[in-house]
């Protein structure tokens, strides 16, 4: 039987062995560790976009995959879905020389259906490094157009002369998303908004177009470049001023009126020789002598006219 001593002496001997052991391991794993980091990706310089609008007719209906690969290999590069199954294939074992690879993608499926929403990622296999690399870029997908869930138009008429009053038309508006809001006014596109928002006013200021009726529709686009269904908003007119009636019969010295409408504070008016100013609503005056007449009324640059016929008096 082995003494007391002995077996103190074989217990250290073998906690020695094992801790040489250890260290041994941990040195070799502590190699290999680095050398991973030295040794080079084959795969480096990455761009890859970041969104896709597939049904956009934009930019971003297609987005770039490109990449530097270090030595030539035969590549195959696939697209994935968040599950990891391939929904796209962009090479299959293509041999490819060194240096920058320029892909693309359109957010389709191999049938050449638009994908669902969702986020994608691509992945490089290399047939002669034998290794496969999921690319860390995450693409997202989304080939859904917003909708627009109210509108709202005011005023109906407006006078942009640039006196500070009622210049301007304001489209409130709420969709379903961050949108940009599209003005169109009689199928021409008059504003666009630079802010994305799910709510905002889309203000048209009318200038350089003559006085009448005009169709406003609202359009929306979102990040992904889709646009939503146009919702009309109805007609809108731009009245600087206005007379009525257009035509007038009087008699000499008897009383006469027209309805002035306009923004402005006061107009000026002139009747054959006979001129002045008065404010918005009823303008009452004595018809002149036996003939035919104009008036006119102005206010900020712009004028209207009506012809008075005055017959002698029987």
């Amino acid at each position: 039987m082995s003494s007391r001593p002995d077996r103190l002496r074989a217990a250290r001997v073998l906690v020695g062995v094992v801790l040489v052991g250890l260290l041994g391991g941990t040195a070799a794993a502590f190699a290999i560790t680095e050398q991973l980091k030295l040794e080079r990706s084959p795969v480096y310089r990455t761009h890859v976009g970041k969104l896709l609008g597939p049904n956009c007719n934009c930019q971003l209906q297609k987005i770039p995959i490109d990449f530097v690969l270090r030595k030539p290999d035969r590549l195959t590069v696939v697209i994935v879905d968040s599950g990891d199954h391939e929904v796209r294939t962009l090479l299959r074992g293509i041999r490819r020389p060194k240096g920058l690879q320029e892909l693309t993608w359109n957010g389709r499926d191999n049938a050449g259906q638009v994908v669902r929403a969702g986020t994608y990622k691509p992945r490089i296999h290399l047939a002669r490094e034998h290794r496969t690399i999921l690319m860390p870029n995450p693409i997202k997908v989304d080939p859904t157009a917003p909708r627009i869930t109210s509108a709202l138009l005011a005023p109906a008429a407006f006078s942009p002369d640039g006196d500070g009053r009622r210049d301007l038309v304001y489209v409130h508006y709420r969709a379903t998303e961050p949108v940009r809001a599209i003005l169109y006014v009689n199928g021409r596109l008059r504003v666009m908004l630079r802010r994305y928002s799910e709510s905002g006013v889309a203000r048209w200021r009318g200038s350089g177009l003559p006085a009448g009726r005009y169709q406003l529709t609202l359009r929306t686009v979102d990040l992904a470049g889709n646009l939503s269904p146009p919702v009309s908003l109805g007609t809108v007119r731009i009245r600087f001023i206005s007379v009525r009636p257009h035509v007038l019969h009087a008699h000499p010295q008897t009383r006469i009126g027209f309805r002035v409408r306009t923004d402005a504070k006061t107009f000026t008016w002139r009747l054959g020789h006979r001129g002045g100013a008065s404010p918005p609503g009823l303008l009452v005056l004595r018809a002149p002598a036996a003939g035919r007449y104009r008036l006119v009324v102005t206010a900020n640059g712009h004028s209207a006219q009506a012809v008075v016929f005055v017959a002698a008096a029987p």
